[in-house]
C-alpha cells in the first residue's frame, strides 16, 4: 500500500507466484515498481512461512526480480539466528523477530542504496525503514507489519499514528505486510462498518494511500497491503 499523492506505482506483478504445498509451504511474493528520480524502485514483498527453511527459493526469488529493497513478513527468524546465516552481504537487513512462534518482519535494503532504520515497534511486529534517493531531498519511508490473525486493534491504531502524513511532508511512504484483514473494504465503501474498518478507512482516505495488492493472497482472502 503507498501514498498516491507521492508515489508513483507501476505494477509489474501481483501475487504473481505461489509455490505448490499445504498453507504452511507457501511463498507468497507481490513486486511492485515505483519512481524513484525517474528511475524504477523495485519493491519485493514476500510471505515467507520461515525464510530460514526457504533460504534458497527466497535468494532465487529475489535474482529472478532483482529488486532494491525486499519486505519479509512471518520470517520465524529468533534472536539466536544471525543475519550471516540467512541474508547476503549485499543488502542492508533490518529485523523485527516475533515474540512467539512464527510471526517476525524483515526489510532488506541494497547496499548502493542510503537507507537508517528510524523506527521498531516495541509491542508489535512493525518496523520502519527510510531509504534515500542521490537527490538527499527525496526520502521513502517503507513500513513492514505482520498482524497475526487474533491480534487486536492496537496494532493498527499504531500504523496510523506512525504512518499518517504531517501537512507538509515530502517524504513518500510505502507500507507492506500481512494484516490478516480478510473482511476489509479496501475501498471504504462498506456497510455496517466495524471498528478495525473505521481505522482502514481512515487511514486510507486521511493519508492518500492506495491500495496496490488487488487479487486474493491466500485462498479467497485479500491478506496483505
Amino acid at each position: 500500500m503507498e501514498a498516491k499523492e507521492n508515489a508513483e506505482k507501476e505494477m509489474t506483478d501481483n501475487a504473481g507466484m505461489k509455490r505448490r504445498g499445504s498453507s504452511r509451504d507457501e511463498i507468497q511474493t507481490m513486486v511492485s515498481a515505483h519512481k524513484n528520480e525517474g528511475k524504477p524502485l523495485v519493491l519485493l514483498q514476500v510471505n515467507c512461512r520461515s525464510v530460514y527453511n526457504k533460504a534458497l527459493e527466497f535468494w532465487n526469488l529475489v535474482d529472478t526480480f532483482n529488486p532494491v529493497i525486499i519486505i519479509g513478513t512471518e520470517s520465524w527468524l529468533r534472536e539466536e539466528i544471525g543475519n550471516a546465516e540467512i541474508f547476503r552481504a549485499d543488502f542492508t537487513t533490518f529485523r523485527r523477530d516475533g515474540h512467539a512462534r512464527g510471526g517476525g518482519v524483515f526489510i532488506c535494503v541494497k547496499n548502493n542504496i542510503a537507507c537508517s532504520k528510524p523506527w521498531v515497534d516495541d509491542d508489535f511486529e512493525v518496523i520502519s525503514v527510510e531509504v534515500k534517493g542521490s537527490d538527499l531531498k527525496c526520502a521513502w519511508e517503507i513500513t513492514c507489519i505482520y498482524r497475526a490473525p487474533n491480534e487486536d486493534i492496537r496494532v493498527i491504531e499504531k500504523l496510523a499514528a506512525r504512518t499518517c502524513f504531517p501537512g507538509n511532508s515530502t517524504k513518500r511512504r510505502i507500507i507492506g505486510g500481512d494484516l490478516n484483514l480478510p473482511h476489509v473494504d479496501w475501498k471504504g465503501v462498506a456497510e455496517g462498518a466495524s471498528l478495525t474498518q473505521a481505522f482502514i478507512t481512515r487511514l486510507v482516505g486521511d493519508n492518500g494511500y492506495t491500495q496496490v495488492v488487488g487479487k486474493p493472497t491466500r485462498g479467497d482472502s485479500l491478506l496483505d497491503v
